[in-house]
Formats: structure tokens, sequence, C-alpha cells
């Protein structure tokens, strides 16, 4: 622009200012605009095609990488031996009681990966015409539906008015009753090799479980459930939520080794 004089067109889009010398030498701004139309009309349509290629090409991108998501997912799941499709729940209420007043827990028990049955406790506030969010607990080594932390959490959760399920993992509570198998035992290598990918599917298999079973209940909200786990639960959980794409929030808790 430093060319721009009176009766010159400066090509730009928004117009600008030049220093033009006054009869002091010093100089003064003077605005210099663009008077041409068809000038102007070009400039907005350059930028609305760059715009929208833009756009364009973000999209593209985006699409690849949900595609590489979907394929990364289901090659995670064939890794650990996840069914697809899922198992039917095959949903069973054993029982309710009133944990105090406002606040219930019901026993119910719901199918998993290789005809095995999960049993778990929901705890929830009396009042069942609300859709609530909804927080699946996942046990460390050794834990289960009835440790502290479990029932801890799920009555302090309840009674902020969410719908909380803890359940008992496989070897753990009523699914090792006479604790037989020693799955309190630490690092204890239980060959094959394969065994350790089957048993990692399983207890993913049994959160998504536990996700559909939420889904389907009347009082949970589907579009806004999450899953916390304890040490190794938050190992399990950080597999669960690259795959399960229901849950939406993700929080693993107290000493998760994911290295």
């Amino acid at each position: 622009l430093s060319g721009c004089r009176p009766g010159a067109h400066a090509e730009t889009l928004f117009g600008a200012q030049t220093r033009r010398p006054d009869e002091s030498g010093r100089g003064t701004l003077r605005a210099c605009a663009t008077t041409r139309g068809v000038d102007n009309r070009f400039s907005w349509s350059a930028l609305l095609r760059s715009i929208t290629l833009t756009l364009l090409l973000t999209a593209t991108t985006l699409a690849a990488q949900l595609n590489d998501a979907a394929a990364l997912r289901a090659r995670i799941q064939q890794t650990f031996h996840v069914p697809n499709p899922l198992p039917a729940l095959e949903t069973q209420k054993q029982g309710s009681f009133e944990v105090e007043p406002g606040l219930i827990a019901d026993r119910v028990t719901y199918n998993t990966q290789l005809n095995l049955r999960v049993p778990a406790i929901v705890y929830h506030p009396s009042n069942t015409a609300v859709k609530r969010p909804a927080i699946i607990i996942v046990n460390g080594h050794g834990g289960d539906k009835y440790s502290w932390y479990a029932f801890y959490a799920g009555i302090l959760y309840a009674r902020a008015g969410a719908v909380v399920l803890p359940y008992d993992p496989i070897g753990e509570g009523e699914r090792n009753s006479q604790h037989k198998s020693g799955t309190r035992a630490h690092d204890k290598y239980v060959p094959p090799d394969e065994n350790g990918r089957w048993m990692g599917g399983l207890m993913m298999t049994d959160i998504r479980q536990a996700t559909s079973y939420l889904t389907e209940r009347p009082d949970v909200d589907p579009n806004r459930i999450a899953v916390t786990g304890y040490s190794m639960g938050s190992f399990v959980v950080s597999w669960a939520c690259a795959v399960e794409t229901r849950l939406r929030a993700c929080a693993p808790t107290a000493g998760a080794v994911l290295d």
C-alpha cells in the first residue's frame, strides 16, 4: 500500500491506512480503501472458498480418525477375546432392601462371557421416576462388591442422586465364595500365556455388561454413564474404556499401573 494515492484503488479486502506526506513533512494517516465492488466480491468469494475447503479437509481427517479408532477398538477386542456381539444379559433381580430412608439397594445378577453370572448391588434413590447419571465401580485385586470402598462409594454417590453399581469381579465375592482359587496372590503366573488375555477379556466384558444393564434401567440416563476403578480395577477400566463408547467418563484411581 506504499503507493496508495488519492484516487488510486488499493485492492484489499477491508481497506487499509497508509501514510501520506503533508506540508510539514511528518506525514498524516489517510484512509485508502477499495472502491471497486467487483474486487470486494471476488475477495469474499475467495475467503468463503478457503473456509469451505478447510472445513472439508477437517471433516475428512476426522472421519479417517474415527475409522482408525473403530479399527483399533476391534483389534483390542479380538486380542482379548471379547465377544462381539456381547452376550444376552438375562438380568435377574434377587431382591431389594432399604439402606436408609430414601435410598434403596437392589440385588441383581446378569450374564457375561462364558455363560457366567455377575452378582451386583445397585444403590439408587427411591424415586425411580427420574433419569439419573450412573457410575460403575470396579474393585481392586482381592476386592468385591462388599469391600468398604465399594459400598461406601455406592451409598455416597447414591445420596448425591446417582445410580451406582459395584459388582463381584471374576474369582471374588459370590463368584468364589469358598476362596479356593488363590485369586488374592499377586503376580502368580498361571500357564499358558493365553490365560492372561482371556482373563482380561472376561473382565472387560463384565464392565461392558454392567454398562448394558444400566442402559436398560428406567431410572438411568444412558448418555450419562461413567466408570471408576480401584487398583487393578483401574487397570481393567482403562482397557474397557478404550472399546466401550457408551461410557462417557472413565476415572482410573488408586494405584493403577498403566505401563
